[in-house]
């Protein structure tokens, strides 16, 4: 008989492949798919060649964010082993079960660097958790220019609900941060307060909340200038503002862990998002398959790394204490 949590696993899995079927049926189901395929083909290389070099760019931003996360725990880490763990988390995170698989790569990535379990998952939760972060910074300020845009009052209630999920989790970090002594004695209740405790102590420190949080938005703010590049290389005639305002919404949603690398969530978004400003869906669809696509792309490397270095032990051992 099979492990509980091996079936479990199995089943999420399953879960997850019928909802990107249907996802993708919903997507696709009323879009001219010959002109979208035309669209995507015509993509000039200069185009998808300075979206990759964007994308890459994060993971080196990114790398810098999970350094710091280390540092305020006290562990010292190289920037090219978080780069490693990085770049072999975004290959998992697009070739296996969302970004789940690819978080649990980069803790072992870790581990095997001779990194704490607990911290490298308190570090990988934290850089996962610094991501919505720094999208929903982006989402809340655009929010005022996105609403009168909304015909539908359907999208309307849509913005509604995620604005109070976010509003929700954050809350609950204050909740748990206040439980009192004798209901955080318990394993699990007592991992959650302890998990984010840390994490507010890390925001309230200038040295967190400027730089984490600020590598965040930047992280953002170069998804959206990628999505605008391969929207002019597309010839879609939306002005960049307009991508700042619907696109940290797409992004957002294509994050939670209800498809795999997104796929479904991001396209149904977008061609729904661009519909306010009267994109043809053809070229939404084009922008979100061509995005999803350097995606996978530019985390090949990972790939590469991770199957040159099986069964090798990291030489990377770091020290305890602060960052200078």
């Amino acid at each position: 008989m099979r492990p509980l949590h091996i079936t479990t696993k199995y089943l999420l899995l399953l879960v997850k492949i019928a909802l990107l079927i249907g996802l993708v049926w919903y997507a696709f189901r009323k879009i001219d798919l010959s002109s979208a395929w035309a669209t995507l083909a015509a993509i000039p290389y200069t185009a998808l060649l300075a979206a990759v070099t964007m994308l890459f760019l994060q993971f080196v931003i990114g790398s810098y964010r999970l350094r710091e996360l280390l540092g305020q725990m006290g562990q010292k880490y190289r920037l090219t082993a978080a780069l490693d763990a990085i770049m072999v988390g975004a290959f998992f995170s697009q070739t296996l079960i969302s970004f789940i698989g690819g978080d649990a790569m980069r803790i072992w990535r870790m581990i095997r660097t001779h990194i704490p379990a607990a911290t490298a998952t308190k570090s990988v939760l934290l850089d996962r958790i610094s991501g919505f972060a720094g999208v929903v910074v982006i989402v809340l300020v655009t929010i005022p220019l996105l609403v009168p845009m909304l015909q539908s009052i359907e999208m309307k209630l849509g913005l509604l609900l995620i604005a109070a999920g976010v509003l929700a989790g954050i809350f609950s970090v204050f909740v748990l941060r206040r439980l009192p002594q004798r209901i955080r004695t318990g394993r699990i209740v007592g991992g959650l307060w302890r998990f984010a405790s840390l994490g507010l102590d890390i925001m309230r420190s200038r040295r967190g909340a400027l730089y984490v949080l600020g590598l965040s938005v930047l992280i953002q703010v170069i998804n959206v200038l990628v999505l605008y590049t391969l929207g002019q290389g597309l010839s879609i005639h939306m002005a960049l503002g307009h991508y700042f305002v619907f696109m940290p919404i797409v992004l957002f949603l294509s994050m939670l862990p209800i498809s795999i690398a997104g796929w479904g969530v991001r396209e149904g978004a977008m061609v729904a998002a661009l519909a306010v400003v009267d994109v043809p869906s053809h070229q939404s669809l084009a922008l979100s398959i061509c995005f999803g696509l350097c995606l996978i792309f530019v985390s090949l490397p990972g790939g590469l790394i991770w199957f040159a270095s099986r069964g090798k032990t990291l030489p990377v051992k770091p020290q305890t204490g602060p960052l200078p």
